[in-house]
């Protein structure tokens, strides 16, 4: 047994782990902090390159670039007037694509832009160059003598590089405030979050494909509510299947990831063999990581309601712009049909191979309806807009089960059933038959389809 035999290094490992998750979501949430870094490392770099020319005194290279002093300040003094008014210039622009973002998008796509690397890391790139300037210009002021080569070196590369920056984050928001753009760079986020999740599933042993029948029909007695409100923005699953095999716990999980809960509502549905078995709520909290706002590493439905946002506010009078809808409901579709491999529930096992966490994804049908009833209603006087719903469910049954088949056909029907096919005109009918005839096939319903269209059918 060696001195340090008695330290539980895995329950250090996990602090560790949360820890440096919640400084991330943290540094990642306040804006100011990558600013001050920005304005630190330049600072310093000022500094040592001040110093860098005072070694460099003597040398050839002073003499072969002997910048005065004077030169110095009045160049530093030029760029920092000019460096000032492109901050002006940036600051105004990022407030104005805020505006933009939250009347055209939605309000809850502020944080789409402002969390983008390229805005940030341009302003404070500016910050920091003022910084330079700034300092410079201190520690310069006292040697009117001196040759400063490395620092007027420096000063010019960084003034004409923030020229060339100020001209890409001019093309960059230009770009941005196109809803195309916008829409594709979030469904694209929305795959990779799918992708990702995918691959953890594929990766993670602890997750049980298959399920016994004991497990299969436990119930959850009791309930966990939670003291915080806030974001569940991750949960530690290695500690927390520790805890429950230790104190032989059952859990079920409902609330997903960057769900928003309240104080006294259900966490955790459990249940146990031991009689008067207590939460541990230290242990829980450790566990449940629950933060002020959404973690910066949402998951992809944060992205499709956001779709779906932005498809009834183009939906709207103020804006009416279908093609805009269509756009995000062909989008949605495509996100869907890269989900429908990953949408079931997890159930992870202890080390002794029991099922002991189940963490249940939202019903199917509600997941339909939280992001199809609101384009269907206010849109539903458009059979262009019906007609893409329907396109949109054909693709995303080509890769789905037959449960969500099911859901799928059972939508389409509620979309349709304030219609009457059966009197339509041919050319109405055409744009809305073709697709439900597509989605019967693959939903195996031809047979309800034909009972709906009848002897309408536009293509027979």
């Amino acid at each position: 047994m060696t001195m340090f035999s008695f330290i539980n290094y895995d329950k250090i490992t996990v602090k560790v782990v949360i820890v440096l998750k919640k400084m991330i979501n943290f540094f990642n949430k306040e804006y100011y902090l990558k600013f001050i870094l920005y304005m630190l490392a330049f600072g310093l770099v000022s500094v040592l390159f001040f110093l860098l020319d005072q070694s460099l005194r003597d040398s050839w290279y002073a003499d072969k670039f002997s910048f005065s002093q004077t030169f110095l300040e009045d160049f530093l003094m030029m760029m920092l007037a000019s460096i000032i008014t492109m901050v002006t210039i940036t600051f105004s622009i990022i407030m104005v694509v805020l505006t933009l973002y939250s009347g055209q998008f939605s309000p809850r796509t502020l944080n789409d832009f402002l969390q983008r690397k390229v805005p940030l890391n341009i302003l404070g790139y500016f910050i920091g160059v003022i910084v330079y300037a700034l300092v410079s210009l201190v520690v310069t002021e006292n040697q009117p003598l001196m040759a400063f080569p490395t620092l007027t070196m420096l000063a010019v590369i960084m003034f004409v590089l923030g020229i060339g920056l100020f001209a890409f984050f001019i093309h960059y928001v230009s770009k941005s405030v196109q809803v195309n753009y916008f829409i594709d760079n979030m469904v694209k986020e929305a795959i990779n979050d799918i992708e990702k999740y995918q691959k953890t599933i594929d990766e993670d042993h602890r997750i049980l494909l298959e399920r016994d029948e004991k497990a299969e029909k436990r119930q959850f007695d009791y309930q966990y509510k939670t003291d915080r409100s806030g974001y569940l923005i991750d949960i530690n699953k290695k500690k927390l299947l520790n805890y429950l095999e230790e104190h032989d716990i059952y859990i079920s999980v409902a609330i997903p990831i960057n769900e928003h809960i309240y104080e006294d509502d259900v966490l955790f549905k459990y249940s146990t063999h031991q009689k008067n078995e207590e939460i541990d709520k230290e242990i829980i909290n450790e566990c449940f990581l629950i933060s002020d706002e959404v973690g910066q590493y949402s998951e992809y439905r944060n992205k499709t309601m956001k779709l779906t946002e932005i498809a009834v506010r183009a939906l709207s009078p103020g804006t009416n712009d279908p093609a805009t809808a269509i756009s995000c409901i062909n989008q949605l579709g495509y996100v869907f049909m890269k989900l429908s491999d990953a949408h079931y529930s997890l159930h992870y096992q202890d080390s002794q191979n029991t099922e002991r966490l189940l963490f249940k994804t939202i019903n199917y049908d509600d997941l339909l309806y939280d992001h199809f009833y609101q384009i269907y209603l206010y849109g539903k006087q458009d059979l262009m807009i019906r007609s893409a719903i329907l396109k949109a469910f054909t693709r995303m049954a080509k890769e789905s089960n037959r449960d969500m088949k099911e859901s799928l056909w059972h939508f389409a029907i509620y979309i349709l059933e304030d219609i009457e096919l059966r009197n339509m005109d041919r050319l109405d009918l055409r744009k809305v038959a073709i697709q439900l005839r597509n989605l019967s096939y693959l939903c195996h319903t031809h047979d309800q389809y034909k009972q709906l269209v009848g002897k309408d059918d536009p293509d027979e």
